[in-house]
């Protein structure tokens, strides 16, 4: 299988794509055929500025496609379902075997590409609202950096899931989006008052 691997830190020259090994599909994983992947600020970083710590280290952490196989102690996700999935390494090869528990199944109507540029922002906005946070139907949340991708995407998830939310923000230009968006209260925190 062909994926875009480094061998050594650097600019965008040292990203080469070579032939490696299979994935391994352990039982909690499941495997997946990508179709579509997220270049995303820590790729550019680690690429840039981390020594990889295995040679042909693939990149990538954010991706879509279609699951072609399921580890044995998978419930949640069966062969065919096109999924999008957050992971910390290798999602820029042509498959991928990630934790299922790390991937959220595409609705019908969303392509591919849209689905790959999700699962960072959406992922780590999820993540800290409900599996750290536990946040539920009827309790205030404030988010802080409202105007950020994972801020927005928070404002998003936490508004659906029926809770009061405050953003955060730097400046009053984004209020109106944010409103949109599901905030109930929008504080610029240059010139008001978080806590009241």
């Amino acid at each position: 299988m062909k994926a875009a691997v480094y061998d050594v830190e650097g600019a965008p020259g040292v990203l080469k794509y070579a032939d490696v090994p299979e994935p391994v599909t352990g039982p909690d994983d499941i495997l997946i055929s990508v179709e579509a992947i997220s270049i995303e600020g820590g790729d550019l970083i680690n690429r840039r500025s981390t020594p990889p710590p295995l040679p042909s280290w693939i990149v990538g952490y954010a991706a879509a496609g279609t699951v072609v196989a399921v580890g044995s102690k998978v419930r949640s996700r069966t062969v065919g379902d096109r999924v999008a999935a957050f992971h910390m390494q290798g999602s820029h090869a042509e498959r991928w075997a990630v934790p299922a528990e790390r991937t959220w199944l595409i609705p019908d109507g969303v392509g591919m590409a849209e689905a790959a540029a999700l699962p960072i922002s959406f992922g780590t906005a999820h993540h800290c609202l409900f599996t750290r946070g536990m946040l539920r139907q009827g309790e205030t949340v404030l988010i802080q950096a409202a105007a950020g991708g994972v801020g927005l995407a928070a404002v998003q998830l936490a508004s659906q899931a029926g809770a009061t939310v405050i953003a955060v923000v730097s400046g009053t230009q984004r209020r109106g989006r944010l409103r949109e968006l599901g905030a109930d209260h929008v504080v610029d925190r240059t010139k008001d008052n978080i806590v009241d």
